[in-house]
């Protein structure tokens, strides 16, 4: 028998003890699906271990292009019995987030990911072999690379050559 939550309404007093802004939806067709932007970077494994506490599920760890600050956006999703929760956290240039390997196994392949193609670093783990690029690539070599949405949406060449201009590329 899982410990998981068999409802939103038994998941949700685990979102609000999770020091963010919480927002969320739910409907009686289908699960639950929530994002709590965390206060704090040092927040994530406090809200991971909650949520580990009711039968959580690492899915995926998503890294979003630097923000205006210089910044990672990162999201983690989690499944909570079919209901879907992302934490949201911040990563400062320079600032590692902790690693969540302890509870999540699988998180290993995801954290190494950023490590590799975001250059985001990541507290509390052994230093781990690349996973797909040459040692002689840049860590960050996400930064530099035109997102497809980028290039699909470009109305006009300018936006185009503008953003290959940010890269230094080309």
């Amino acid at each position: 028998m899982s410990d998981a939550p068999s409802s939103s309404t038994e998941l949700t007093p685990v979102l609000k003890g999770i020091r963010g802004e919480l927002t969320f939806t739910t409907t009686s067709r289908g699960p639950m699906t929530a994002w709590v932007t965390l206060v704090d970077k040092a927040d994530l494994s406090v809200a991971a271990r909650a949520l580990k506490m009711v039968g959580a599920r690492l899915s995926v760890i998503t890294a979003f292009v630097r923000d205006a600050s210089g910044a990672n956006p990162l999201a983690y999703l989690f499944d909570v019995d079919g209901a879907n929760v992302t934490l949201r956290v911040r990563v400062a240039p320079g600032d590692a987030v902790e690693t969540l390997v302890p509870m999540f196994r699988n998180a290993d392949w995801l954290e190494r990911e950023l490590m590799e193609l975001f250059d985001i670093q990541v507290s509390g783990r052994a230093n781990s072999p690349r996973l797909f690029l040459d040692e002689s690539v840049d860590a960050h070599v996400m930064d530099r690379l035109v997102p497809l949405s980028v290039l699909a949406n470009a109305a006009s060449t300018e936006v185009l050559f503008q953003r290959i201009a940010e890269t230094g590329e080309g």
